[in-house]
């Protein structure tokens, strides 16, 4: 299941943020691409409708180049839920379902402000084996989910970004990502010219996963970067880039579109 840990955190990355303008909605376009030591593995595009007092994400993500000849993979994930005024987003469902060659996961989380009331994920987790931990009602007091959770308001000081724990759950497993900063990146592309906040992103496993898992302790002794960059004038940031170590070398994000204005859209028809 760490494979599908990753596989959230890079749709988490490939999420645009939700702008904090109350009057109407306007339609967000995304896309980003990753490669694997050079060489491109797959394609991630998001729409967000934004604005007023609701949010809703929605992306696919398919593999791409040598991927394509071991494990065609593809998948959706969508976010949907209110919006604060200060720009806090507090979603109430989050979805995702993807195929790996034979082999496909679906996973549905109902949440109120910030709990996960409600958990539907196939396959369920491996309880049989050993040292797997299961995850227990108080790990879900609060969580983020895997697309929300990297949607940061920080207007008034974007350092702040990098110093936070995000309590990420994606229907199956929970764990704490320990941001801290790394520095500013000049970074441009499509809709985005100007300075990246960088973050070291750690990860921590609390539950639903195998403490005997070789994956899992290369992933909690690694270092993830990702750098956010600001949405026009909203006071909320987003990944541009991310660069993740595998097993067998560097997984990297970035974005070849960025946060780019498609259009408006009324915010009475964006509600839920």
């Amino acid at each position: 299941m760490v494979r599908t840990t990753t596989l959230s955190i890079l749709l988490a990355a490939a999420i645009l943020q939700a702008p904090a303008a109350r009057a109407e909605s306007t339609v967000y376009s995304t896309r980003y691409s990753f490669s694997l030591i050079g060489f491109r593995v797959g394609e991630a595009k998001f729409e967000t409708t934004a604005g007023g007092e609701t949010f809703d994400v929605k992306g696919t993500l398919s593999s791409a180049g040598l991927a394509d000849l071991f494990a065609p993979t593809e998948g959706t994930a969508t976010s949907a839920g209110s919006a604060a005024a200060s720009g806090e987003l507090f979603p109430t469902s989050f979805t995702v379902a993807y195929k790996s060659g034979k082999k496909s996961w679906s996973s549905k989380v109902k949440l109120d402000h910030g709990r996960a009331v409600s958990v539907e994920a196939t396959p369920n987790p491996s309880r049989g084996k050993k040292k797997f931990v299961p995850v227990a009602p108080e790990d879900l007091k609060i969580v983020a989910d895997p697309l929300s959770g990297l949607m940061i308001p920080a207007a008034s000081d974007p350092d702040a970004i990098c110093r936070r724990t995000i309590p990420y759950f994606d229907g199956w497993q929970r764990f704490d990502l320990e941001l801290s900063p790394s520095g500013r990146h000049d970074f441009k592309t499509d809709g985005f010219s100007g300075e990246a906040i960088g973050c070291t992103v750690r990860l921590k496993a609390v539950s639903g996963i195998n403490r005997a898992s070789k994956q899992l302790k290369f992933l909690e002794k690694s270092a993830i970067d990702i750098w956010f960059a600001p949405i026009g004038t909203t006071g909320l940031y987003a990944p541009v880039y991310l660069k993740a170590p595998t097993e067998i070398g560097p997984l990297t994000m970035k974005a070849a579109t960025f946060a780019k204005p498609i259009g408006p859209q009324d915010s009475a028809k964006a509600g839920h």
